[in-house]
């Protein structure tokens, strides 16, 4: 993989902040959408009891057309979180790159004992960190 420059680094993470306000709002016009669908649904049922014909098939048609829009946005939305998974992932792993330490040089018949939650503790740290 080739280095990214600091430059390249903030281009990417600013795209995806943009990817994720996209992803957000896709999902929230998901939401409207589900409620708008419930009430269609409400409105179709009270309009069948009520033995109207043309009102049940507005409602119908109206719920179908806005099945077909969520679809659209929850497809929006899976895009957006793919390729802002994608961008993570490379911009996580070349900061991971720069900040490798140096492997501690050992003298003959000495030995380095490594605490075992020193790599869990640090891991979750700079995820932290990062997220902050």
């Amino acid at each position: 993989m080739a280095d990214l420059t600091n430059s390249q680094i903030i281009q990417y993470a600013t795209e995806m902040r943009n990817l994720l306000i996209s992803h957000e709002k896709a999902n929230q016009q998901v939401s409207v959408l589900e409620s708008y669908i419930q009430c269609l649904s409400q409105k179709t049922f009270r309009s069948t009891l009520q033995d109207s014909n043309s009102q049940p098939i507005q409602n119908l048609t109206k719920k179908s057309v806005a099945n077909g829009i969520k679809r659209v946005y929850q497809q929006v939305s899976n895009q957006k979180w793919m390729k802002v998974t994608e961008l993570s992932a490379l911009v996580t792993q070349q900061l991971d790159l720069e900040q490798l330490p140096e492997p501690p040089t050992v003298s003959a018949g000495e030995s380095i004992e490594m605490d075992e939650m020193a790599s869990i503790t640090t891991k979750s740290f700079c995820e932290l960190y990062r997220s902050a």
